[in-house]
């Protein structure tokens, strides 16, 4: 079954901006398979990261760094922790924190999500070249700077 971005049905009117956020869609989708494929759900991209960036961080920790609600990184965490990808220890001195730890099996994972990240990335930029990559870079950074200063 052929991917397909319904999120592009809401822009109307220029196509460079469809353009962007099919290559956005398909760049994410492409990555999901490609995480699926070595065995990690799409959603545990999200605390993975962080988690190998820290020795540890609290729950509370990482919904501010996601960005995710509390009850989402419970759920992810759960999954994580019954796949053997993360640990979690209640605080000895504060029972209402707990701190999350990724584990060896985690670290290899991680290890393999980078290398799907940089399939994902060598086969979006096949064929386009350098000077191409600059254009596309500096009138993206002049977008995500328009909506950023309208954002409130």
């Amino acid at each position: 079954m052929k991917a397909t971005n319904n999120n592009s049905l809401m822009v109307q009117g220029n196509d460079s901006i469809t353009s962007v956020n099919e290559a956005s869609y398909l760049f994410g989708a492409y990555v999901c398979q490609e995480l699926e494929r070595i065995g990690m759900r799409y959603s545990y991209r999200h605390v993975m990261k962080p988690l190998m960036e820290n020795d540890s961080l609290t729950q509370l920790e990482l919904v501010k760094i996601t960005n995710l609600k509390a009850p989402t990184i419970s759920i992810t965490l759960r999954n994580m922790e019954r796949e053997g990808i993360v640990r979690r220890e209640k605080n000895d001195n504060d029972r209402r924190e707990t701190h999350v730890f990724i584990t060896d099996k985690g670290k290899k994972m991680y290890a393999k999500v980078l290398t799907a990240l940089d399939k994902a990335e060598k086969t979006m930029l096949k064929g386009v070249n350098e000077k191409e990559l600059k254009a596309l870079r500096s009138t993206l950074e002049k977008m995500s700077e328009n909506l950023r200063n309208e954002i409130k």
